[in-house]
């Protein structure tokens, strides 16, 4: 009997840890989803692709009602980034490798068309900043002063936090698991 209620508990403690093991893969983005298809421009680093809301990864750009100014004039610099990634996805069908969600559940991922990357060539035309990725293309748009490096701007997560907006959240969110882990400092 000791021994078929020992075998049984290790094997209820493989199971438990199998388990946990693909939460946590799941949790961390590790084997994501690729999703394809015709999508369009929520904002500068969010798309609608396949009735999924997407966020860009490794960039963070203007809200929609942010101004900046260029040559001392105002320019719809959070406009311009939304404009810019629906023409963008304009040029066809568009790839994306999901790495997780994040608190308003939206899938974080890189997304690419036939044109490259997105997040790269946004970053590059200076419409976004980099935020975690794409930092030698934040270079080249700084030395180049293309798009909000040739005007004054607030930076987005500042411009959000003194416009009482809620900051846009970047990494997948570890969820219940996640917060367990981490109590136990198992992350």
């Amino acid at each position: 009997m000791g021994l078929s209620r020992r075998a049984r508990d290790i094997g209820v403690a493989v199971a438990i840890l199998a388990l946990t093991a693909l939460v946590v893969a799941r949790v961390s983005g590790e084997g994501g989803e690729t999703i394809a298809g015709t999508a369009r421009a929520a904002d500068g680093d969010t798309l609608t692709l396949e009735g999924h809301r997407v966020r860009l990864v490794g960039i963070d750009t203007p809200e929609m009602t942010q101004v900046c100014k260029r040559d001392g004039a105002d320019w719809r610099c959070g406009v311009a980034a939304r404009s810019r990634l629906a023409e963008l996805l304009r040029a066809g069908p568009v790839t994306c490798r999901t790495q997780g969600t994040d608190r308003y559940d939206r899938w974080l991922a890189r997304c690419e068309t036939a044109g490259g990357d997105l997040g790269e060539r946004m970053v590059r035309e200076g419409l976004a900043v980099a935020y975690g990725g794409y930092e030698d293309e934040e270079r080249f748009a700084r030395a180049e002063r293309k798009g909000l490096w040739g005007s004054e701007f607030d930076m987005p997560q500042d411009w959000r936090r003194m416009n009482g907006r809620p900051q846009d959240v970047h990494e997948a969110e570890p969820g219940v698991l996640g917060g367990i882990l981490d109590a136990l400092g198992l992350t």
